[in-house]
This record gives structure tokens, C-alpha cells and sequence, in this order.
């Protein structure tokens, strides 16, 4: 049996998808948008706020060990200005399916986590001779140098100043990134433009490990001497003024890049701000775990298609969102899908 790992997955992104694969196995691919890779790939899932159709996140094949099932999870967010960064206007969608070994001998059990053997869709980045990792830019390479001429440089020295047009352009709608789509385009295949997600284990060395221990272990003796010395003194906050916040950022920039992170064994995760988390499945009224967290940094890959046309990125804004599903994977013979619970929190200005 394989064993259990308590560390936590990264998702990082990969190449475009530029043929979404048609084939029976289709739902052990990772990925970011496209079309939900199911039996039935024209169910698509309405928003509980604006029932409107919402297309698909995220894609993830999420096994569970010693199960007999496939398992992946579809992650739906409504694209409505509206309702962003709202948790109903999300839907997570667990579907299972028996492994075909096991029809015959539904006690076996061969499943492997989510990372490993999984395929590496990218190009290896380069490596330099101090070990720095490069990736190169098509658009660095064509324009390694600039340089400018003056014109008639044998012409005297007095400079004619042109009047400068006023532009008619409102600064403020410009920074407003939110975007509607025209109603009758709900009716059409919506979807973001498809990527592959390609996982790795969160780099954290046992010397980091130690070394952060010690730092937590000599700032604790220092607040007790602190609050002991300033009877009613409040702890102070980071600079941006909340420290969960903080934890956040520091975490994710020791692994840039990272959209996603997983841990569904003893998995914590990492909170905008203090909130309660959901305990009780919908479904059985069971126990929840925290399988996985969807990073902001996801946004900037969003880019949104309906029908032919291509709408560009800005079509979804949330700061995090939390997934969180039943522990016992609770599912009857005849069931096509169960509904998991999503935690949306949005980046708030303190």
C-alpha cells in the first residue's frame, strides 16, 4: 500500500491545451478551464445567485487511498461581476467512478496520490552555472537591444513644442477590471482558455524547518517578557495590518508561481483572515476535511472564451478559495455527483 504523505502538492501552470483530449481516461488530467472532462461533458452547472451558467475552474484528479473509485473534483466559479468573491456563487463537484480492476474484486486497492507519476506538460527550464533556474522569453530574445536616432541632428537648437491633446479617456474605468458578458452569451459554450497543471512537492529543507522553529521558539520568550513588562500592551500586527495575511504571502513566495496547493492529509489552510471553518457534509452529515486551496495568482491565466469569440482575461476576481470535502467519501451505487463545500475570502484593504 502506498504510503500516506502529509506533505503538501503544488499546482503550478503548464502549457496550453490546444486539443482538449476526447479519451475515456480524460478525467485524470489536471487542468485549469476547458471543458469538464465527465460522461456527460454538456452538463454544465448553474450559479445559485444569478442562474446563470458558470464554466469550469479548475479539473483536478484527486484519488483517495485505499478506494476502490476514480475520483476527481470539478470546480465551477460564476463569472458574473456580481457575484464574485461570493462562496454560493462557487460549486465543487465530486464525481467518482469504479476503477475497472476492481469490478471483479471491489476490496483491492492500487491507487497512488495525486503526485505521483504525474506528466510534465513544460519545457525543463535552463539551468546556469550558479545554479540560478531561467526560463527564457520568446520576447527578451527578439528584442535583446533599443536604440533611438535624432532626426535632422545638423538642424539648430530650438525645440518646437506641439499642444498636447487632452485624452477622452476615463482613468477610473480603466482601473475597474470588472466585465460584463452580453446576457444571450450565457447560451453559448463558456469556458477559459485550457492549461495543464503540473504538480511538485512544497519545497521546505529540514535546516529551514529547524531554523524557523528556533525563530518561533526565540519570539514567543521575547512576547512573554514584552506582555509581561506592558501589562495590556496588544500585539502588534504586520505593516499591512493582519498577520494572516502575512502568513499567507510568506508562504506561497518560498514556492512562486504556485496556483493551487493540496493536502487532504492533515492539511491546513492558509486564511486571508480569521474565519470559521465549515465541519458538517451536506451530504451525510459527516466530517469535512480541507483537501484544497485555489491561489489568486490563478487569475492572471483566466482568459475567458464564449462560442468563437474570445473575451481576454478580467472576468473573475476572489482572494482565495477553500475546498473542503467529506472524509468518508460518502457515495451510493447510482450516484452521478455529490456536492463539496467551497469557502470563498475575499482580499479585503485593513
Amino acid at each position: 500500500m502506498p504510503k500516506v504523505s502529509q506533505k503538501v502538492l503544488l499546482g503550478f501552470v503548464d502549457e496550453r491545451i490546444v486539443n482538449e483530449s476526447c479519451s475515456d481516461d480524460a478525467y485524470t488530467i489536471n487542468k485549469i478551464g476547458g471543458l469538464p472532462d465527465t460522461l456527460n461533458q454538456n452538463f454544465s452547472p448553474k450559479c445559485p445567485l444569478c442562474n446563470h451558467q458558470i464554466p469550469l475552474l479548475i479539473q483536478i484528479y484527486a484519488p483517495v487511498i485505499n478506494s476502490i473509485y476514480h475520483r476527481t473534483l470539478y470546480i465551477h466559479a460564476c463569472i458574473s461581476p456580481g457575484c464574485w468573491n461570493k462562496s454560493q456563487s462557487w460549486i465543487c463537484l465530486r464525481r467518482q467512478w469504479v476503477a475497472a480492476d476492481h469490478y471483479e474484486d471491489k476490496q483491492s486497492t492500487t491507487f497512488i496520490e495525486w503526485c505521483d507519476d504525474a506528466d510534465n506538460w513544460g519545457e525543463e527550464p535552463e539551468a546556469e552555472e550558479n545554479h540560478n533556474i531561467t526560463v527564457k522569453s520568446q520576447a527578451i530574445e527578439n528584442c535583446t537591444s533599443a536604440s533611438a536616432e535624432l532626426e535632422n541632428s545638423d538642424a539648430d537648437d530650438n525645440v518646437v513644442a506641439e499642444p498636447i491633446d487632452i485624452p477622452n479617456t476615463n482613468c477610473l474605468q480603466l482601473l475597474d477590471s470588472r466585465k460584463e458578458i452580453p446576457l444571450d452569451h450565457y447560451d453559448m459554450n463558456i469556458y477559459f482558455e485550457p492549461y495543464y497543471i503540473s504538480v511538485a512537492y512544497e519545497e521546505l529543507s529540514d535546516t529551514v524547518k529547524e531554523h524557523a522553529n528556533n525563530l518561533l521558539h526565540d519570539y514567543k520568550n521575547n512576547q512573554i517578557i514584552t506582555e509581561e513588562k506592558n501589562e495590556g500592551y496588544e500585539k502588534s500586527l504586520p505593516a499591512h495590518g493582519d498577520k494572516y495575511f502575512e502568513t499567507l504571502a510568506s508562504t506561497i513566495r518560498k514556492n512562486p508561481g504556485q496556483i493551487l496547493r493540496y493536502c487532504r492529509t492533515e492539511g491546513k489552510p492558509l486564511f486571508l483572515y480569521e474565519d470559521s471553518e465549515p465541519n458538517k457534509c451536506t451530504n451525510c452529515q459527516g466530517k469535512l476535511l480541507f483537501e484544497l486551496q485555489i491561489l489568486p495568482s490563478l487569475i492572471t491565466y483566466l482568459k475567458l472564451i464564449c462560442g468563437e469569440e474570445h473575451h481576454g482575461s478580467g472576468h473573475l476576481e476572489f482572494g482565495t478559495a477553500l475546498i473542503y470535502t467529506c472524509e468518508n467519501n460518502c457515495w451510493n451505487e447510482g450516484d452521478t455527483y455529490k456536492y463539496e463545500c467551497v469557502m470563498v475570502q475575499e482580499e479585503k484593504l485593513f
